[in-house]
């Protein structure tokens, strides 16, 4: 048997229990795409393992950072077995655990405004899994330009999550969440003090949805992180995978911007809702 076989019939075992959900053709369109991730953690990190288990052919990470003790709350990828390693080489390192025969292009590097085109081009699309608003609008600014359709996502304490497709022919990401960045180079000091205010306001919002006023403050002051739980990190990773795989394999995604997946598992009668927003766009404070 050629090796062409041994990895046809490894790939035709490995997603057989997708086919019924997915057609053949369906998961030949999966094979034969390319998808790249743009953070690796919490949320992207997971994104990596559903990419790899659905039999996306070929799957891209970008994200500088090395693995703490404190993300493993809730990064699937982090394990006293990889304390202090590139998540970048951790990440591609499981993928190939589960896929010998995937390929794959990790790097350790932070997107920028610089090299963000060149690590996208040759994509057909982009999940955004990043933790800072201006990297989330140089990777959609990006896939814009390019014509690449792109899967946005933002959690916010205590239990909430919001997902969205923004496709290249339809309303933009700046636009969708009312960011007054548009034709601006994130170096400007005026898009850096939009976005350090939306961040104190995302976490004054959080307040009334439940989160401790106590964190809020110390948010606000920089004595504490972004709070996020194992929960709402793979909620939003499904569903940002579920939103990637529709539109690989030709189906509609449920929320093409500016409609969203809006998560709130405090919410006792409508945890998940897809809502397009009565005013034709989202406040990025309060998602």
């Amino acid at each position: 048997m050629t090796n062409q076989l041994l990895i046809d019939e490894f790939y035709s075992e490995m997603t057989k229990k997708n086919i019924g959900v997915y057609t053949e053709e369906e998961q030949a369109k999966l094979r034969n795409s390319k998808v790249i991730i743009f953070g690796l953690g919490g949320v992207g990190g997971m994104e990596s393992i559903l990419c790899a288990r659905s039999g996306i052919g070929h799957i891209s990470g970008v994200d500088p950072d090395i693995f703490e003790l404190s993300n493993t709350n809730r990064q699937m990828l982090a394990m006293t077995s990889t304390m202090n390693e590139y998540k970048s080489v951790a990440a591609e390192r499981h993928l190939k655990d589960i896929n010998p025969y995937l390929s794959t292009n990790f790097q350790n590097v932070r997107v920028t405004e610089e090299n963000v085109f060149e690590l996208m081009q040759g994509h057909d699309l982009v999940l955004e899994a990043l933790d800072d608003m201006p990297s989330r609008i140089v990777v959609h600014r990006a896939a814009r330009k390019l014509g690449i359709p792109s899967i946005s996502m933002s959690g916010s304490p205590p239990h909430r999550g919001f997902v969205s497709a923004f496709l290249p022919d339809g309303i933009s990401y700046e636009e969708a969440l009312n960011i007054q960045t548009q034709g601006k180079a994130i170096s400007d000091p005026e898009v850096t003090q939009f976005v350090q205010e939306i961040k104190k306001k995302r976490a004054q919002f959080s307040v009334s949805k439940g989160a401790p006023q106590s964190w809020a403050d110390d948010f606000c002051s920089g004595k504490a992180g972004w709070i996020i739980t194992p929960i709402r990190a793979t909620l939003i990773a499904a569903f940002s995978c579920h939103e990637a795989v529709q539109i690989l394999i030709g189906q509609k995604p449920l929320a093409a911007a500016p409609k969203g997946i809006y998560i709130d598992m405090d919410n006792l009668t409508n945890p998940v809702s897809v809502i397009n927003p009565e005013c034709g766009h989202w406040e990025a404070y309060q998602i």
